[in-house]
C-alpha cells in the first residue's frame, strides 16, 4: 500500500498570529538555540527554539515582548541592535521595566496580562505592577512606558496589535473551558459582553454595583456609557465586570472626601448663596466675575480631617454649606467622577 503524502502540518495558532504580526511590522523571525532573544537592528529577530523556552513561555509571548521593546526604543528603534539595550549591566534596566509596563498595559484589556507576562528573573518586577501600570508614580520607567503606549496607539503598531491581541483573546475564550489549572490558558480572563473583563468574583452582580442606575424600568451601566447616550441596559442578576464597585451611602463620605479633596479644582458660589453672606472670609471673587470657595491644591479650605477612622473628612460648615454642595448627590455622576479622579474608583 502506497503511503499517503503529508500535505499539511500542525502549527500553533497563537504563534501564527504573532508571526504574522512580526511580518506586518517588517520583522523576520529566526529560531536558534544560540540566543534566547536577539535583534540585529536590520529586521531579523532571533528567538530560542521551543525546547529552550520555559514551560510558561511561548513564541507568541516572546514576539509580543520584543515588539514592546521596540515601542520603548521609539519608532526608529528597529534600526538599533537589541533595541539599543546593552544588557551588560543595570544601566538599561529602566528600559526593560518600561517594556514590562507597556506590555502589561496592552495585554490587560484583552484578559491576557498573565498569559503574556514576562518570565524567569524578570517576574518579581512584573508581579508587583499595579492594576494600571501606566499610572503616574515615582518609578522612572513610567513616563517612558507612557510614551511607548502612545506610540502603540498609532500606525503601524495599533492595527497590528489590536488585531493580534483580539485574535489571541478569541482563541483563549474558545479553549479556556477545556483547560485545568496547570494550563497557562486557564489564567486568561473572559470579557463581559459590554467590553470590560469579567469580575474575578462570580458572586458579584450588575444589580449590586454602584455604577448601575435605574432609568424608569431599566437598569443602566454608567461605566460603559458613551458620551451623549444612555448607558447600556444590564440585568440585575448578570455577572458583573471587573469595574464592579459596591453600593455605598453617605456613611462612607468620611473616608472618601473626593468631592472636596482633589476631585474638583473649583467650587463656585452664586452671588445670592447664603454661604457667601455667612462666611464672607471663605469666598473669593474670581477674575471672571464668579465667586468661589478656594481650593489650594484641590483641598477645600472648609474641609478638615484626613480620611481615617479616627479623623474622617468633615466640612466645618456643613449645615450652611454652599448650594452646590447641598445638591451634590452621593453616588451620582459627579460623585463617581470625583472618586475616579482620585483613584478610589476605576
Amino acid at each position: 500500500m502506497t503511503a499517503r503524502p503529508i500535505l499539511h502540518r500542525y502549527e500553533d495558532p497563537v504563534d501564527l498570529i504573532w508571526l504574522r504580526a512580526a511580518a506586518e511590522l517588517g520583522l523576520t523571525i529566526e529560531r536558534s538555540p544560540d540566543a534566547f532573544a536577539a535583534y540585529d537592528g536590520l529586521g531579523k529577530l532571533t528567538i530560542a527554539d521551543d525546547a529552550d523556552l520555559d514551560p510558561d513561555d511561548s513564541l507568541a509571548q516572546m514576539i509580543f515582548h520584543e515588539i514592546c521593546h521596540w515601542l520603548v526604543a521609539g519608532k526608529r528603534g528597529n534600526e538599533l541592535a537589541d533595541w539599543g539595550l546593552e544588557n551588560i549591566d543595570d544601566q538599561d534596566l529602566v528600559l526593560e521595566y518600561a517594556t514590562h509596563r507597556v506590555q502589561a498595559a496592552l495585554a490587560q484589556p484583552y484578559g491576557l496580562r498573565d498569559f503574556m507576562a514576562v518570565t524567569t528573573d524578570w517576574r518579581p518586577y512584573w508581579n508587583q505592577l499595579p492594576m494600571d501600570p501606566l499610572r503616574d508614580g515615582d518609578d522612572t520607567a513610567i513616563p517612558i512606558a507612557q510614551n511607548a503606549f502612545r506610540l502603540a496607539q498609532r500606525p503601524p503598531f495599533e492595527p497590528v496589535l489590536t488585531r493580534s491581541l483580539s485574535a489571541t483573546a478569541a482563541i483563549a475564550d474558545a479553549i479556556r473551558p477545556f483547560t485545568d489549572a496547570s494550563s497557562i490558558w486557564s489564567i486568561t480572563r473572559p470579557r463581559h459582553r459590554l467590553g470590560s473583563l469579567m469580575n474575578a468574583a462570580a458572586d458579584r452582580r450588575c444589580g449590586t454595583c454602584v455604577w448601575t442606575i435605574r432609568d424608569e424600568a431599566e437598569l443602566q451601566c454608567r461605566q460603559h456609557k458613551e458620551e451623549g447616550k444612555s448607558g447600556p441596559v444590564v440585568r440585575p442578576e448578570e455577572v458583573a465586570c471587573e469595574r464592579w464597585e459596591a453600593v455605598f451611602s453617605e456613611d462612607e463620605c468620611g473616608s472618601c472626601g473626593a468631592c472636596c479633596h482633589r476631585g474638583f479644582d473649583l467650587l463656585t458660589v452664586a452671588d445670592d448663596d447664603p454661604f457667601k453672606r455667612i462666611h464672607p472670609d471663605l469666598v473669593q471673587l474670581r477674575d471672571d466675575g464668579d465667586y468661589c470657595v478656594p481650593r489650594p491644591n484641590g483641598h477645600c479650605v472648609a474641609l478638615e480631617g484626613t480620611g481615617t477612622s479616627k479623623s474622617p473628612y468633615r466640612c466645618r460648615h456643613y449645615a450652611s454649606r454652599p448650594k452646590n454642595c447641598a445638591e451634590f448627590e452621593v453616588a451620582g455622576d459627579a460623585c463617581m467622577l470625583a472618586r475616579r479622579r482620585v483613584g478610589l474608583s476605576r
